[in-house]
């Protein structure tokens, strides 16, 4: 429960931080400087977030994958950020493009994850599958049958 709130106060506080938006077709929002109030934020909101990233990620790759790919924090792009009710609301829509990775870091794909955050934590809306990466000859071994 305590997450939940976490994940509402952290996410506030982010938007009070001057961070520009820019449109969805758009790559990404630009990274924070480093080591910077609004890296900080931007860590700890994706940090909230990996739990629901990481099971999304493994639920999309448990048809075409025998090990379920993991995606860390650093490659994770917020792409738009909005507020649902208008200035100081606290229901959000945000568009995140992810790399998952099995092993060494090996890319498997690219992956677009909406997130509905509110109060209550955050609830994925939509999930898209951008890129397929082909794996190396040493680990095809875990691909099963079907493709993304």
């Amino acid at each position: 429960m305590i997450i939940k709130y976490a994940t509402a106060l952290i996410f506030s506080i982010h938007f009070l931080v001057p961070f520009p938006l820019i449109e969805p077709q758009a790559t990404a929002m630009p990274k924070p400087p480093e080591q910077s109030r609004e890296e900080l934020y931007h860590d700890m909101f994706l940090t909230l977030l990996s739990k629901d990233i990481n099971e999304a990620v493994a639920n999309y790759y448990s048809d075409y994958l025998t090990t379920s790919p993991m995606v860390h924090g650093y490659m994770v792009d917020v792409v738009s950020a909005e507020r649902e009710g208008g200035y100081r609301s606290f229901g959000f829509t945000v568009t995140l493009e992810v790399t998952p990775v099995v092993g060494p870091h090996l890319s498997v794909g690219i992956e677009r994850l909406i997130f509905d955050i509110g109060p209550r934590g955050g609830k994925l809306l939509e999930y898209e599958h951008l890129e397929t990466h082909e794996l190396p000859d040493n680990w095809k071994h875990i691909m099963k049958n079907s493709s993304p």
